[in-house]
């Protein structure tokens, strides 16, 4: 029953937390400030009490003249607020005009009377009712003087300080209770504008929303400035699957408009024989059907890769990229034996994926592979962490360089020739992903430089560097600086 309720009562909000926080902290200043106040003040008051009694016993102790009991003038002691009594042989003895006589304490009396005892004794008592400080000292004639003053005064003094203090310990604890709730309301206004938001966008899906507006630079202003940051990379990340959403769908509807096209000729042809399609035009069309499918099945493949972001970024291990180059050169030789690739590796090592580095150094050299000419050679080279891929074909046109690596982007002298536009689109994400980058240039002497950079470190390898797949010392791409 008690785990019940307390998950149903989930305690008091964050505006009343921070306002019960701050009351609390100004109450607890307020009652330490009034119980240092209070304990000063009547500590002064009881010194200065103690310090007129004792002078004033002095001055009775050292007035010898006249007999016990009429030395004394209880009139004018009584207009002090004093009471004296002479203690000789156990007996106190007060003077005329004394109202209320001096409480005496015998335990007292024997101390002063004894020799070497303490020359006066402080203490509280009472006499009929009245709350009085007394002094107990010894004369120099023997006797033993009782002095009190009555500290009715100092009561009454001390009571209306306390409940002044009171008063205004309650007056500053509501004060403090209000500011703490406003101070709490307006600390807390970008967050009450942080939590609207979130419910706005819980609530319509809608993540293109008006940024919360953030001023100072104190911890909430920089967790609505993270909101804000957060919300825009949601934002870019929904309209980058938004777009790949609907360029796939656009890139796929040819090769299935084409594939229904040509499977319903087949199925018509079979369906009325006096309309057979003759021997080469069936063979034309099935090559045509299987090149489509093949067109098609890459065009997926790619879409797959983009769209797995994380997947092969959560697994990372130390992968050496000259041993990765080789390994993507044999896949594209499978696809263009007339080419020629020239590498020359350094050893590098980077901490990343080791397919998705295949993958994008594969599709650098297919792209190399797709503008040579057939019998054309592709250079390759590694050194400081930087792959250069060099083809021999007619290059890229310059209006054509700031998108060679955009989705779907093919150049419109590239349009005639397979391929999905995804390719160099993967070579970037895989290089953003292991936090390096991609470019693409023009050669001097002809064709494209593509430049792979990714962060890693040299490791000695007892293995050549690398290796041509022609006789001869391999040479280095044409940088293409100048």
């Amino acid at each position: 029953m008690r785990v019940r309720w307390r998950s149903r009562w989930q305690g008091p909000s964050l505006r009343a937390r921070v306002a019960l926080l701050a009351a609390g902290t100004v109450i607890a200043a307020i009652v330490a400030t009034s119980v240092v106040s209070f304990t000063m003040f009547t500590g002064r008051l009881r010194k200065e009490i103690d310090q007129n009694l004792i002078g004033q016993a002095r001055t009775l102790a050292d007035n010898v003249n006249g007999r016990p009991g009429d030395r004394h003038d209880g009139d004018l002691l009584a207009a002090l607020d004093m009471s004296v009594a002479t203690v000789r042989d156990g007996r106190a003895v007060s003077p005329p005009g004394t109202r209320t006589p001096p409480p005496v304490d015998q335990g007292a009396v024997r101390r002063v009377s004894t020799a070497g005892g303490p020359p006066f004794v402080l203490a509280d008592g009472e006499s009929g009712g009245v709350h009085m400080r007394v002094i107990t000292v010894r004369a120099q004639d023997g006797t033993v003087i009782v002095l009190g003053r009555s500290l009715t005064m100092v009561d009454e003094t001390v009571t209306g300080f306390q409940y002044m203090t009171i008063m205004v310990g309650a007056g500053a604890a509501v004060l403090a209770a209000g500011a703490g709730i406003a101070v709490a309301g307006a600390g807390l206004q970008p967050v009450r504008r942080l939590t609207r938001a979130v419910a706005a966008i819980a609530r319509t899906q809608d993540l293109n929303t008006e940024p919360i507006r953030v001023s100072g630079d104190d911890e909430i202003s920089r967790l609505a400035g993270s909101f804000n940051a957060m919300l825009a990379a949601l934002n870019r990340s929904r309209e980058r699957q938004r777009r790949l959403v609907a360029d796939a769908g656009h890139e796929l509807r040819t090769p299935l408009t084409s594939l229904r096209t040509n499977i319903d000729l087949l199925i018509q042809s079979r369906a009325h024989p006096e309309r057979t399609l003759p021997h080469g035009s069936m063979d034309a069309l099935l090559g045509d059907v299987k090149a489509q499918l093949r067109e098609l099945t890459n065009l997926v493949g790619d879409l797959v890769e983009l769209a797995r972001d994380d997947e092969q970024a959560a697994v990372r291990t130390e992968v050496r990229l000259d041993r990765v180059v080789p390994l993507a050169v044999e896949r594209v030789r499978l696809r263009a034996p007339a080419a020629t690739f020239e590498t020359r590796l350094e050893p590098w090592l980077v901490r990343g994926s080791e397919p998705a580095l295949v993958r994008a150094v594969t599709n650098l050299l297919d792209n190399a592979v797709k503008f040579s000419p057939p019998d054309g050679t592709v250079r390759i080279a590694l050194r400081d962490g930087e792959l250069l891929v060099a083809d021999d074909g007619p290059g890229i046109p310059e209006a054509t360089l700031p998108y060679v690596f955009e989705r779907f982007y093919r150049a419109p002298e590239a349009r005639a020739l397979p391929g999905s536009g995804l390719g160099l689109a993967i070579v970037r994400h895989t290089a953003e992903q292991h936090g390096g980058s991609v470019s693409a240039s023009n050669r001097p002497k002809g064709g494209a430089l593509m430049r792979l950079r990714l962060p890693g470190t040299p490791r000695a390898s007892a293995n050549p560097p690398g290796r041509s797949a022609r006789s001869g010392p391999p040479s280095a791409p044409d940088a293409g600086r100048g």
